[in-house]
């Protein structure tokens, strides 16, 4: 036997094709003649890898979109987060505003303090006048 009788056979492009090709990156794969003198056996390993580049190629595009979805996803919880933490917020501050409504004004705490301090002079005249036992005599006795 030869040495050409042990060779593969190999595909000779019939004529070059200088048209341009558009689509993606398989279809230019497909498009473009084999090199000359590659065997049969790796034509179809090169026909494998295009088609596995493309495949990684739309898993690349899912990933991208479901990373966008997301992101827009993530972003539509903090602005709901940031909606309900605002409205809790002003739910305790109306409370809290409720609370202090509640309680009296300084006009009502003024005359409190008046009643205080006329009922104090009387237990202190009242005190001197009569005395406490054990502490203070009582005036007339002195």
């Amino acid at each position: 036997m030869s040495d050409t009788a042990k060779r593969e056979p190999s595909i000779e492009p019939p004529f070059e094709n200088d048209t341009p090709v558009y689509g993606s990156p398989s279809a230019l794969a497909a498009a473009q003649p084999a090199p000359a003198g590659v065997p049969l056996s790796e034509r179809g390993g090169l026909d494998q890898l295009s088609r596995v580049e493309e495949k990684v190629a739309r898993v690349e595009e899912k990933f991208a979109r479901s990373e966008a979805l997301l992101l827009r996803l993530e972003a539509t919880f903090q602005d709901t987060l940031t909606r309900f933490g605002g409205l809790a917020r002003s739910a305790d501050m109306k409370a809290l505003e409720g609370r202090v409504r509640s309680l009296p004004g300084a006009g009502i705490i003024f005359v409190v303090a008046l009643i205080a301090a006329l009922i104090g002079a009387l237990a202190m005249l009242i005190a001197i006048r009569f005395g406490i036992p054990g502490l203070l005599p009582p005036l007339g006795a002195r």
